[in-house]
């Protein structure tokens, strides 16, 4: 349909947004507005369109058979750096682009019910009341957020340029809850994040982290491990399918990494550290070491609930089958002591004489000799088109309570909106965009969060399908999928430019998310700041430097005693023991461990974690498509047979998970593979929403994380 064909109205929803938002439970994904139907057949001849898979960052090379302007197959290239590997995922493509449940228009709340509208009717709408709310509340009243998909997409410094031509400081990406815990510890550590040099490892250490869900590429190389000669050590609450092959699994209790990686590095440093010469200049290495003192491994062993002598073969493995490898994941990162593990384990890696070493792990960014003030960290070399938009009058909302996610991320702090929206803590926030974001069922805290989201004046949703999150906006924008039109290209790097081979044309009135971006800038006026046509042309502008300036005081500069050669990228060009970046700005410059303030207790006697990728979903996505949720029907909690009996439970019952913030229901599955006092729940489920029972407000005092991994719950009868 053309834009100047009359609208019509979609009856799917007769709730309001408020009410919506005080059901027990959110709309689930596959909701849509009715009426809509299979996109048609087109004629035209069979081909063959070779592409890279964008829904992870795995990027896998396919080959795409196109019938007319339908995707019919999809096969894995071997041609490609991914050798012909592609996931379900991938084999889904088609399903995904001519779904039945895409929206096909903008969307408009009005009253109980969308209505689709012309995208100009949008556009106007949606920069009428942007500029209302400015006008109120001050530009910095508008936040944008990301999501999954948006992971380092070459979209972001162009929704950062938007926001500062709108005068707001306020963009966040999924970096708020995901990933960049682990580059800020690592890089506070030894300079920049890592990993693992797969092919020349013997011991291979997976802490946190399951690539048979995650990165499934990756399988085979860490199955090879766990045969003579190697090693595979896996720790981990769960018995995973790596954990279950594995030379020696180390079943932990959750949250309490850091002290395992602190008697680790009490033994390393009292009896396995061969090569002391190489740690010659180390920074904290005196203070690190009386920091571990305490740490005997029973002490450890209590703490973890592994018995000493795993944690014993544990350590004489690492240190009699090198080279060694650390592969952590987001397993050590979502609690509340998130940070100080990673720096734990980080240090644990550097005093295995693993970085940077053949069979180690490999620094992910090129070794800069010593980081000056405007080199660190690496979005401080970000550079954008002239004119240059204007820096915005207020600083972003976490500014002051995570100073180090600000020097580390130049955005905003995204768990911290709720405080915005409720509170006007530190100012007031009235309206946010979301790119790719389905936050109602993503983010922790899902109550507060939805009673946040019921006093925006503006809530826009852009995504090709109608989210959970869709459901409550305002207004939903229907975005094409990487499949549709001309779309950036993208690889591991941020900047990476171009647009990739049309596969088939934008599905119904789809989109391209630059579009969006592009023409929304252009209804508010900002036409100067975006005059580009396509995203290619954006990318070929001529570039100038941006936001390199150091956002507060100067990080500190290299130590004037430094001798010798310059090993590590970090401030100092030392391994850092002792952060000097930590202890600059206020925070304990040492990996100091301490369990979480949340306990487990007679009324909530297990632990819960949420937030493991099932293989058929990644986070919300894909629950609508037949071909992933067929074999995955409906969530599960899962608990140990100790548990149930405890509970009174057995296998298969309706069940209800309850914890100080929430109740959800759903069926129990009994299994040995769970830590005893652990329940899992698998995050991403409209209608057994994990983060009802999460603490959106109990979040790293360094990163701002948060403690998706351990909140505590009971089990019930339903």
């Amino acid at each position: 349909m053309s834009e100047r064909e009359p609208t019509r109205a979609v009856t799917r929803l007769r709730l309001t947004r408020r009410e919506l938002l005080k059901a027990a439970q959110l709309a689930g994904v596959g909701a849509c507005a009715a009426g809509i139907g299979v996109v048609g057949h087109a004629a035209g001849a069979t081909r063959s369109v070779s592409g890279t898979c964008r829904i992870c960052t795995m990027h896998c090379g396919f080959v795409a058979t196109v019938r007319g302007d339908r995707v019919v197959r999809i096969e894995g290239d071997p041609r490609s750096p991914t050798r012909g590997f592609i996931c379900q995922h991938g084999f889904a493509l088609p399903e995904i682009v001519h779904a039945d449940d895409r929206i096909r228009r903008p969307l408009k709340r009005e009253g109980s019910r969308f209505r689709e509208i012309p995208w100009s009717q949008a556009l106007q709408e949606i920069a009428a009341r942007l500029t209302d709310v400015k006008k109120e509340f001050g530009p910095h009243a508008l936040a944008v957020h990301t999501g999954w998909p948006f992971v380092r997409h070459p979209l972001i410094p162009y929704l950062q340029r938007f926001c500062h031509a709108f005068g707001t400081p306020n963009l966040s990406t999924v970096a708020s809850l995901c990933e960049a815990a682990q580059r800020m510890g690592k890089s506070l550590t030894v300079g920049a994040g890592y990993f693992p040099d797969m092919p020349r490892t013997r011991t291979l250490v997976l802490w946190g982290a399951n690539p048979s869900a995650s990165m499934p590429l990756f399988t085979q190389q860490v199955a090879s491990k766990a045969v003579p000669g190697k090693s595979l050590i896996v720790i981990d609450p769960i018995r995973t399918e790596h954990a279950a092959q594995a030379t020696l699994h180390l079943r932990i209790l959750p949250g309490t990494d850091g002290a395992l990686a602190l008697g680790f590095l009490r033994q390393l440093l009292q009896d396995h550290l061969e090569d002391r010469a190489s740690l010659e200049g180390a920074l904290g290495l005196e203070e690190l070491t009386a920091l571990v003192e305490p740490w005997d491994l029973d002490r450890v062993s209590r703490e973890t609930t592994v018995p000493r002598p795993l944690i014993e073969r544990a350590l004489l493995l690492m240190t009699r089958d090198r080279p060694t490898a650390i592969w952590d994941g987001l397993g050590i990162e979502h609690h509340q002591n998130g940070l100080q593990t990673i720096r734990a384990v980080s240090a644990l890696q550097a005093l295995l004489g693993g970085v940077e070493t053949p069979g180690g792990v490999l620094l992910a960014a090129a070794a800069s000799p010593r980081f000056a003030s405007e080199q660190l960290p690496v979005l401080y070399r970000q550079t954008t088109q002239q004119p240059v938009p204007p820096v915005p009058a207020m600083k972003p909302i976490g500014y002051e309570r995570f100073p180090l996610y600000d020097v580390f991320n130049r955005q905003a702090q995204g768990n911290l909106y709720p405080d915005a929206i409720l509170e006007d803590q530190p100012y007031p926030l009235r309206a946010m965009v979301f790119f790719g974001c389905n936050a109602a069922v993503t983010w922790a805290g899902t109550e507060r969060l939805r009673k946040a989201m019921g006093k925006l004046k503006l809530l826009v949703s852009v995504d090709p399908f109608l989210s959970a999150t869709g459901e409550i906006s305002d207004y939903v924008l229907p975005a094409a999928t990487f499949a549709e039109g001309t779309q950036p290209v993208w690889s591991a790097g941020l900047q990476a430019g171009g647009e990739s081979a049309t596969i088939v044309r934008e599905q119904h009135e789809a989109w391209p998310d630059w579009k969006i971006l592009f023409e929304l800038a252009r209804s508010l006026k900002l036409s100067d700041y975006f005059p580009w046509q396509t995203f290619q042309e954006a990318q070929a502008a001529p570039r100038v430097p941006w936001m390199s300036d150091p956002p507060r005081q100067p990080v500190p500069a290299p130590s004037s005693e430094m001798t010798g050669p310059v090993r590590f990228p970090t401030v100092s060009g030392r391994l850092e023991l002792k952060s000097s970046l930590m202890e600059h700005f206020g925070a304990d410059p040492l990996p100091t461990w301490a369990p979480a303030p949340t306990r487990t207790s007679s009324e909530f006697p297990l632990w819960l974690v949420s937030g493991p990728r099932t293989r058929n979903f990644i986070n919300s996505q894909f629950h609508n498509l037949h071909s992933l949720s067929q074999s995955s029907p409906e969530p599960f909690v899962e608990i140990h047979p100790d548990a149930a009996k405890a509970a009174g439970i057995s296998d298969g019952q309706r069940v209800a998970v309850v914890s100080p913030h929430g109740r959800i229901e759903l069926r129990v599955r009994v299994s040995e593979r769970v830590h005893p006092a652990t329940a899992l729940l698998p995050a991403g489920w409209a209608r057994a929403n994990a983060n009802v029972l999460t603490d959106g407000q109990a979040l790293d005092p360094v990163t701002g994380f948060p403690a998706f991994r351990s909140a505590v719950c009971r089990i019930e009868r339903a």
